[in-house]
């Protein structure tokens, strides 16, 4: 009687233990967890030929993104700052994670050196960026540029304007209402195409209008009076662009653009300083509080959420549209 017991028990155990593991790989397989990441001072990693750095600090601040499990959703349900996501929300359906971080590396290497050249520009200098159109690596499944737009095609330009980097495609697109159709001059096999594509709304930035593409700039390249050395590892994405700007700026200044602060924040950066939205700021705002940052620059259209994120922190969120709204507040100070 007693074996038997001991028998059954040991049954109820290993189905048990199967289906853990089998719930377990269904989580794998299909959610992401996006918690507050590391927070960088940016003049650590950021050095600009002839420049000095200051006391105060510029931060970058990341999100962390990691294939979800058993204990990552324990901790999901504790931590309220930790948000799960559906994959394809995250990554490319058919993409790895892997994958995914070398197409935010590449997106990270191009976010410097619009920073590079919109800092310089500022600071009196005269710097280039050149690139041969952006191509296609991806097209979403619920693209509208499904069927139309194909890997490897090359868009040269947008609304009849050209576009040189894939920076001025996002742009473009971001600046129409969603639901508006975008023309766009591809080239493909060496021959020239003119495509109508309607915009759809970004399921990561709400309210952001996309056309469902991932792309990158094709041969671009920077030409600068002044060598600058930026070195972000493994962190990828375009959302660090502004505090690129503000962390050059700084070195090139004589006086301490903080005021000897902690100072973070996030926003994509374009060639025209305009401050771009981005995702996972909620997330931003708490690590940038758990490095002990006392303001937070965010993207307007980012502006409510990260508010209500910050709400019992101690640290000021600041609502910004364009480079010189930071560094009119920091002269403020």
């Amino acid at each position: 009687m007693l074996g038997r017991l001991r028998k059954n028990s040991l049954q109820i155990i290993v189905f048990v233990f199967i289906l853990l593991f089998i719930f377990n790989l269904y989580l794998g397989q299909t959610y992401t967890i996006v918690a507050p990441g590391v927070t960088i001072d940016l003049k650590e990693i950021v050095t600009v030929e002839n420049g000095s750095k200051d006391e105060g600090s510029f931060f970058l601040t990341t999100v962390s993104s990691r294939t979800l499990n058993l204990p990552l959703l324990i901790y999901a349900a504790i931590d309220p700052y930790v948000e799960i996501q559906r994959k394809e929300q995250v990554i490319p359906p058919g993409w790895d994670m892997k994958q995914y971080m070398e197409y935010m590396k590449k997106w990270m290497q191009e976010s410097q050196k619009v920073a590079e050249v919109v800092a310089l520009k500022k600071a009196g200098y005269n710097p280039k960026i050149v690139g041969d159109g952006a191509q296609v690596v991806e097209i979403m499944p619920e693209s509208p540029a499904k069927g139309k737009l194909m890997p490897g095609d090359i868009i040269k330009k947008v609304d009849n304007e050209q576009v040189n980097i894939a920076e001025e495609v996002v742009k473009k697109v971001a600046s129409r209402n969603i639901g508006e159709v975008v023309k766009l001059e591809i080239e493909r096999e060496n021959k020239t195409l003119n495509l109508s594509i309607p915009t759809i709304e970004s399921k990561t930035e709400p309210g952001k209008s996309i056309i469902g593409i991932y792309i990158t700039t094709l041969n671009w390249k920077a030409e600068l009076p002044l060598k600058i050395e930026i070195d972000t590892g493994e962190i990828g994405g375009p959302s660090a662009g502004s505090m690129f700007v503000m962390e050059i700026l700084n070195q090139l200044t004589p006086e301490d653009l903080t005021k000897g602060r902690k100072i973070a924040g996030t926003g994509t950066i374009s060639l025209d300083e305009e401050i771009g939205e981005i995702g996972g700021v909620e997330q931003k705002v708490v690590a940038a509080h758990r490095a002990g940052a006392e303001i937070f620059f965010v993207p307007e259209k980012n502006a409510k959420a990260a508010m209500e994120a910050a709400e019992g922190l101690d640290i000021e969120v600041v609502s910004v549209t364009k480079l010189d709204d930071i560094l009119n507040y920091l002269n403020e100070l």
